[in-house]
């Protein structure tokens, strides 16, 4: 497809959380901020009752609103003919959904950079032609010429052969290298196996889970606590949509802060009652291992 006049970018467009990046003037990448200035911004698109659509907001936004007015993790349903989310009379596809974040990433760079014209948009390296098509009907929507789709595990050689200050050179060694690219998303899993010299890349070999990500050990936990809650007060928080959410947001906190520390405080809140609990990285570990194992298998 051809370049039109204005800038070019290349978008993550994540299951939970998206980026959008340049190649600056002085030929290093660059991360562009959003509004918060963050170089991340969350996946989610929230629905007010007022008609007005608000993309990547605040917990504490979210948590003033009812859960079905919320819509997350739309990267899995993409290209599914058959999901979609009826909002004030109007029907929203997952391509619609994630234009509307792609729209986002696109006017926040904007304000810094001026006007973006061509964008590269990363996808799964299993995303079949029907899920690629969607992507790029998506940026389509969100008015970028979307240049090319490439694949999430080129992008990261990619990345990985720059950092080595090997991509693009013809004065080096043309000697192949082989590299496993082990990429557990937010919601997705994939792992490929690329080899490549400075100027090609080769896939040899590639798997993955649409429906393996970040997401699914966060779950765990709100399991692990959930049913604490309910064995010490008696009531169930995983059947008020509103208290998971709150209880996703604390275990998502915790399931980082373990990357760091060996055990953390960990408070939920439902119904006037509190649970306190020390979560340690064991625990995690071992209610996770299934998880971990299917990646394995994978691999």
């Amino acid at each position: 497809m051809k370049f039109l006049d204005g800038q070019t970018v290349g978008i993550d467009l994540g299951t939970t959380y998206s980026a959008i990046a340049r190649v600056a003037e002085n030929g290093e990448p660059e991360s562009l901020l959003n509004a918060d200035g963050r170089n991340i911004t969350p996946s989610v698109v929230l629905l007010g009752d007022d008609g007005q659509v608000v993309v990547g907001p605040t917990f504490e936004r979210t948590s003033q609103e009812t859960p079905d007015h919320i819509v997350e993790a739309v990267k899995r349903q993409m290209g599914n003919k058959n999901f979609f989310v009826v909002y004030q009379n109007k029907i929203l596809t997952p391509e619609f959904i994630s234009a509307l974040i792609l729209k986002k990433l696109k006017q926040d760079a904007e304000k810094r950079i001026g006007p973006i014209a061509n964008a590269v948009i990363t996808v799964p390296y299993y995303f079949n032609d029907v899920r690629r098509k969607a992507t790029q009907d998506a940026g389509r929507i969100a008015g970028l010429n979307v240049v090319d789709i490439i694949n999430e595990p080129t992008a990261a050689t990619l990345a990985y052969a720059w950092t080595k200050g090997e991509l693009g050179r013809s004065d080096i060694s043309q000697e192949p290298k082989t590299i496993l690219v082990y990429d557990l998303g937010g919601g997705t899993f994939d792992v490929t196996v690329v080899r490549y010299t400075p100027t090609q890349f080769r896939v040899l070999a590639t798997d993955g889970d649409v429906m393996l990500g970040g997401i699914d050990w966060t779950r765990r936990i709100v399991d692990h606590v959930s049913e604490q809650f309910l064995r010490k007060f008696g009531e169930d928080p995983r059947t008020d949509q509103e208290a998971i959410r709150n209880f996703t947001v604390e275990c998502e906190d915790a399931k980082r802060a373990l990357s760091k520390q060996t055990q953390v405080p960990l408070n939920v809140y439902f119904k006037g009652k509190t649970l306190s609990v020390a979560l340690t990285r064991s625990d995690f570990e071992r209610m996770t291992s299934d998880l971990l194992q299917r990646t394995q298998d994978t691999t």
